[in-house]
């Protein structure tokens, strides 16, 4: 009989060992894998969640009309308070956005609540109004159809000597900027922007009726800060209705017309000009604002003579001053809410 070897007997039960640790190991690895395939997973959702919300509140706040306080977005599209759609407004699909009160009566709080794929998230932001008055734009118009025929010359000049490193843009409106530039190009035989000069951009219209109250109630003049020759006072100048410049004249700080500014002679302006039905600049006649205009709803706008709007910076702060200019709003702070 040939003796039997001790170690034969142990063979076996070593192998199934050495396959059930493998098995195991296989399954812990394939559990992992499956772990860091989710986890994975989740922060994409995470990322393009966070993405979404970054994105909504950016969307919500640049469709803000320039104003001053935020009272009138804290009431809801109603304009009643204490109802159920207080604070709510509209915001980009996927996304869901609040207004409450702030401390500060200048501010007020947003919250977004975005979902991208399984992803879900909500932000807190603080929304104000920026430093700057009024928008880096030197025509602000209500309604992009203002822009007409020029028959005569328009120059835009957009570098601030004040603000040397920010130019401002000849043109804002609400809608496409796309038709703001392809009016440039079809006008560029008469229409000059020299340069630096910021490109044009989408804005929300200028808030006219609530401006034209905020100057009545400062106590405006009417009409009675024009001058035909010297140093024009710096004053807030109301005009109920068309206002005709026959000859020569000249003003300084906010001119309000509520109506058609019609210039048959010379007509210069430091500050804010402010027109609701347009501006009319007859053969022969020029205009020159330094400063930024602004065109309200319906506006039209003819230049038959020589016209320019220069940027001015210390012309618009003189001019806020006097009143405070509408402002854009801008997101100060923000925080994750999930």
């Amino acid at each position: 009989m040939t003796p039997r070897d001790p170690d034969r007997g142990s063979a076996l039960p070593a192998a199934l060992l050495v396959v059930a640790v493998a098995a195991l190991a296989a399954a812990s690895l394939a559990t992992l894998a499956r772990t860091e395939v989710l986890l994975a997973r989740n922060r994409l959702s995470a990322v393009r969640a966070l993405s979404a919300a970054d994105g909504c509140v950016a969307d919500v706040v640049s469709a803000l009309p320039a104003g001053w306080a935020f009272d009138a977005l804290l009431l809801g599209p109603d304009g009643v308070s204490g109802t159920a759609d207080d604070g709510t407004t509209s915001a980009p699909s996927g996304c869901a956005a609040v207004f409450r009160p702030a401390p500060h009566p200048t501010q007020a709080l947003l919250n977004v609540e975005a979902t991208a794929g399984e992803g879900r998230r909500a932000l807190d932001a603080v929304v104000g109004r920026a430093a700057e008055p009024a928008i880096p734009a030197l025509l602000w118009l209500s309604d992009a159809t203002t822009l007409g025929d020029i028959a005569g010359a328009l120059t835009f000049s957009g570098a601030d000597p004040a603000r040397p490193g920010v130019p401002r843009a000849p043109l804002a409106a609400p809608g496409d900027p796309t038709l703001l530039d392809a009016w440039l190009s079809a006008h560029a035989g008469v229409v000059t922007v020299q340069a630096p000069a910021g490109a044009p951009f989408h804005a929300p219209p200028p808030p006219l009726a609530e401006l034209a109250m905020r100057v009545r109630a400062a106590g405006a003049v009417p009409g009675g800060t024009l001058v035909s020759a010297g140093t024009p006072p710096l004053a807030l100048t109301l005009i109920s209705g068309d206002l005709a410049i026959d000859s020569a004249a000249s003003g300084r700080g906010l001119l309000f017309v509520n109506g058609l500014l019609d210039i048959a002679g010379t007509f210069e302006f430091s500050g804010v000009v402010v027109a609701s039905a347009g501006i009319r600049v007859a053969s022969g006649a020029r205009l020159e604002i330094a400063g930024a205009v602004w065109l309200g709803n319906g506006a039209t706008l003819t230049i038959d003579g020589d016209a320019q709007v220069a940027a001015d910076g210390a012309a618009l702060d003189d001019a806020d001053g006097l009143l405070g200019l509408p402002r854009r709003a801008v997101v100060s702070g923000m925080r994750d809410a999930s």
